[in-house]
Formats: structure tokens, C-alpha cells, sequence
């Protein structure tokens, strides 16, 4: 019987990817996440070291008015003016006050399905990878799904 070598990090991992420091405007990290199509974007200092993330959950949370602002606005206007107001002052702070530090990460030479494990136990839909200290890629639920869906080979290629 054959003993198959388990699958790595660096098998389904993507490289090359789109930064944001953490004194970048939210406004300008959220282009980037528009242009791109990402949920997240990985925040790196001026080193290259991965201090965090910005998530588009995070900036639609912070965009919502509070109850009592809500309930005041719509007695006052009747319209919901508070979500215009906190999406022009959300844009306006730097990325550091909404990013979330400490990312999980994982190296080149971790095993896939434990890359998979620290997924699943932050409730995180990648790992960053790192290597001595700095970012050097990301592997995400469907890079996972990909590697399930498609043989060794064809996935080799398609990177």
C-alpha cells in the first residue's frame, strides 16, 4: 500500500497578495476590497510583518448606528440619515482602529487539514501564511474545497 505525502500549505496557498498598512484610510482599504471582489484584506507593516486584518463585516458593523440613534433620527426626519453619517466618518479612520489583530497564520510546511483545524476554530475564513516574519500568502476555505475537488496535478497548475 502506498503512503500518500499529506497536502501542505503551499499546495492550495495563493501568493501576491494585496496589502493595506494600518495608517491607510478604511475608505481606501475598502476600494481595494471592491476592486478585487475580497472580504478581507490582510493589514502588514512597514516591514512586510502581518500585524491584522480588515474585514467587510467588520466596516458594515461599524457603519450601523446605534438603537437610540436610529430611533431619534427616524422621530426627527424620518429619515434614516445616521447609516449616511457613520459611513462618511468609518471611511475617514485609519485602518488600525478597525482591524483585527493577531490573524491565524500558518507556514508553507503546515499540513492542510491543520491549516483547515485553525480555521474552524476561530471561525475564520483563512490563515495568513508567514514565513520568517513576514506574508507571504493566504489560504482560504475554498482553497481547501479546491484541493478536496481537484487532483494534486491540475491544482499544481493552477497557480
Amino acid at each position: 500500500m502506498q503512503k500518500h505525502q499529506p497536502l501542505l500549505v503551499r499546495d492550495a496557498m495563493t501568493r501576491g497578495l494585496l496589502t493595506v498598512g494600518p495608517d491607510h484610510t478604511v475608505a481606501e482599504a475598502a476600494l481595494i476590497m471592491r476592486e478585487t471582489g475580497h472580504g478581507v484584506l490582510p493589514v502588514v507593516d512597514e516591514e512586510g510583518r502581518l500585524i491584522g486584518l480588515l474585514k467587510k463585516s467588520t466596516l458594515v458593523r461599524c457603519c450601523l448606528p446605534t438603537y437610540l440613534e436610529d430611533v431619534a433620527d427616524l422621530v426627527r426626519s424620518g429619515v434614516f440619515a445616521p447609516f449616511r453619517d457613520k459611513v462618511e466618518e468609518v471611511g475617514r479612520q485609519p485602518v488600525r482602529d478597525l482591524m483585527t489583530p493577531d490573524p491565524p497564520i500558518a507556514s508553507e510546511d503546515t499540513p492542510l487539514a491543520q491549516a483547515a483545524a485553525v480555521m474552524i476554530m476561530n471561525d475564520a475564513r483563512q490563515v495568513f501564511v508567514v514565513e520568517e516574519g513576514e506574508l507571504v500568502g493566504m489560504v482560504g476555505l475554498q482553497d481547501i474545497v479546491d484541493a478536496i475537488a481537484w487532483p494534486q496535478p491540475a491544482r499544481a497548475s493552477r497557480r
